[in-house]
């Protein structure tokens, strides 16, 4: 099966176009939780908001080190009777990094609207001002190591 390992740049072009990935964070103790949820890729690092509280953010208090997931599955290939000539037709990248709150709340806004740009394809949306960015976190990636695979076999 034709699988390969993708660019930096494809990479990070499918994270940029991705609506939806999977934060995977550990507490203190080694115990992990993923979480699934929007996000926005931009300037390089990952942005994502939540409620002010909660485990996410407890286990990124205890420790920042992340990783976050995006996927996308084309579909099954069933090419043989044989199970093992199988296969999924998939995209996946990973990125491994440091979260961080972002602070202040302008800060929180104009990515706030960033992401809600995104999320709106071109319907217009009021604007999100400080007074509702302080009403949530606001949470970055640093991104330490990127890397990607596509199984893109013909069927």
């Amino acid at each position: 099966m034709p699988v390969r390992w993708m660019s930096k740049t494809e990479a990070y072009a499918f994270l940029v176009a991705g609506t939806e990935g999977r934060l995977a964070t550990c507490n203190a103790a080694g115990q992990p939780y993923i979480t699934p949820l929007n996000y926005l890729c931009h300037e390089g690092k990952i942005y994502f908001h939540c409620k002010q509280t909660g485990r996410k953010l407890d286990n990124i208090a205890q420790n920042n080190r992340v990783c976050f997931e995006v996927s996308g599955a084309a579909h099954l290939a069933i090419s043989d009777d044989r199970p093992c000539a199988c296969s999924t037709r998939y995209t996946c990248v990973l990125a491994f990094g440091t979260a961080r709150a972002i602070e202040g709340n302008a800060g929180k806004a104009a990515l706030l609207n960033l992401l809600v740009e995104k999320f709106a394809a071109g319907k217009p949306c009021q604007p999100i001002d400080e007074q509702n960015a302080a009403r949530c976190a606001v949470m970055e990636i640093a991104i330490d190591e990127i890397s990607g695979k596509i199984n893109f076999a013909p069927e």
